[in-house]
């Protein structure tokens, strides 16, 4: 790398820490540290969300997708996503700002007792250790490529420095950091496309007609461009249909049960929500970060679509991996000075969905699991901070040895970042659901039940392909929280609720 690319790089990670560390003056009291004392606007709340949402897996990931696919079907998983964020803007979002929780878990306390808010708890700090741990380790994965540094150690670099500020600061400096961040990785995605399409012969009126030509940008999938029309009759097909994962009403489908499970139940993401004054101003920033969501995923599926093209016209045999295309055009094409962006904003995705999930985990534990005073939360948070971080980092390095060894879910990197939110993610909703829609039945007792056998089935999802010995999955991601997350909530409904 050239000086003015360090330069770069140094500068951004100077903005971050320094943001971070200033906004942190502010977060002595818990409430502050865990709310921000309930101050933040919807717009600040809504680019905090959206940097989150935005993560290493759509830096690198969607354009590996658009890449390899040829197609832009995965948008259609946002259309799914705003309509979720629309139902949860008007049921679980109020709702938690009118019962005053400080985590979403305090809901379940209330609906089904202790024991039942300390195994929720437990079982987010496990599924948002496996979700964030997958997307630092996609982010290690082109930091590793274009440093030449190891894997663990690019994990390293990621994990600290967002441990720092956000073990300092709480939910403040994280959602004052995410804004940087995000503007930062939306730039350098801008500058990537820029870059891509000028190596194209004949740019942008040569990536016009070759996308005419070859479909690349075609959105809106149904269910026999995905699976086709196989021979076996109507069985085959029904099968073939749990096999999809690509097709509108699997998009929507799953699209609408995951941001469910991930808006309504992950303390990470509620968090933000939080933070703002009443339950409207939060459903605002909810909804309208659904609607931003669309484009700024748009454009990342078109740098995807840029290098399909520029490989298709240029052909180049330094590709050896789909999952390195992004990090090895950045090397051998993005010029001085842009090629430091592209490291920063790399560094940004990376950091923007890490620090919220340090925040997150810390916060849960502290109030949720050992259920700390409000006076020992904040040195609590601070001191679990520090565990948290190591354990992302060792999450991550693990998925790059279970990846070596062939036991990924699959090698599309956007679809392991989702796929693997969904092992928990199905308990939580259908105990959730149980809590905010069924005010007459669950118990503590069936609540841990629920999660339990939840967590199973999403396990077994998750690893069907190593367990089965087959080469491809049976079941895809979408459909994976629309089983376990029904099964986990009729569990909980077999008990009737008592009365507190």
């Amino acid at each position: 790398m050239y000086f003015i690319d360090w330069l770069v790089i140094g500068g951004y990670l100077a903005l971050v820490l320094t943001i971070g560390l200033r906004v942190s003056r502010r977060s002595d009291s818990a409430d502050e540290f865990l709310l921000a004392g309930r101050s933040l606007g919807p717009t600040a709340v809504m680019l905090s969300l959206i940097a989150t949402e935005l993560s290493a897996a759509t830096f690198i990931g969607v354009p590996q997708n658009s890449y390899v696919q040829m197609s832009w079907y995965y948008l259609q998983f946002g259309f799914g996503a705003l309509l979720a964020k629309i139902v949860l803007s008007r049921t679980l979002v109020p709702l938690y700002h009118r019962l005053g929780v400080k985590t979403v878990y305090g809901l379940i306390e209330q609906s089904f007792g202790p024991v039942a808010r300390r195994g929720t708890a437990l079982a987010f700090v496990v599924g948002r250790i496996l979700a964030s741990g997958v997307r630092l380790y996609l982010a290690a994965i082109a930091f590793s490529v274009v440093t030449q540094y190891s894997m663990e150690f690019s994990v390293l670099i990621c994990a600290v420095i967002a441990g720092i500020y956000s073990g300092v600061g709480g939910i403040r400096s994280v959602i004052a950091t995410d804004v940087v961040q995000g503007c930062t990785f939306i730039v350098s995605a801008l500058a990537l496309l820029v870059v891509a399409v000028t190596t194209i012969p004949g740019g942008v009126e040569t990536f016009v007609d070759w996308i005419r030509q070859t479909d690349a940008i075609k959105i809106i999938h149904w269910p026999s461009d995905v699976v086709g029309q196989e021979a076996g009759g109507w069985a085959s097909g029904w099968v073939s249909g749990w096999s999809d994962g690509q097709s509108l009403p699997v998009a929507l489908i799953g699209g609408f049960f995951l941001t469910m499970a991930t808006h309504g139940t992950d303390h990470d993401m509620v968090q933000r929500l939080l933070t703002c004054k009443d339950g409207r101003s939060a459903g605002r920033a909810l909804v309208f970060s659904g609607f931003l969501n669309l484009p700024l995923t748009a454009l990342f599926l078109l740098v995807g679509t840029a290098l399909a093209c520029s490989s298709a016209l240029t052909p180049s045999e330094l590709l050896i991996d789909s999952k390195d295309v992004v990090p090895l055009f950045a090397i051998h094409t993005m010029p001085p000075g842009l090629f430091g962006l592209f490291i920063a904003g790399l560094l940004a995705a990376a950091m923007s969905s890490l620090d919220s999930a340090i925040c997150a985990i810390s916060a849960t534990w502290s109030v949720d699991v050992l259920q700390k005073s409000a006076d020992d939360q904040t040195p609590s948070i601070r001191g679990i901070t520090v565990i948290i971080t190591a354990l992302l980092a060792l999450t991550a390095v693990g998925f790059s040895w279970l990846d070596q060894q062939g036991w990924s879910a699959t090698d599309d990197l956007v679809t392991l970042a989702l796929s693997s939110m969904t092992i928990i993610y199905g308990a939580l909703l259908g105990v959730f659901l149980c809590a905010a829609f069924l005010p007459s039945r669950g118990s503590g007792r069936s609540a841990v039940a629920g999660l339990m056998v939840g967590t199973v089935v999403g396990l077994a999802l998750f690893f069907q392909k190593p367990i089965l010995g087959i080469k491809d999955v049976l079941i895809a991601w979408p459909w994976w929280i629309v089983l376990s997350a029904p099964l986990t909530a009729a569990i909980c409904a077999l008990d009737p609720r008592e009365k507190r």
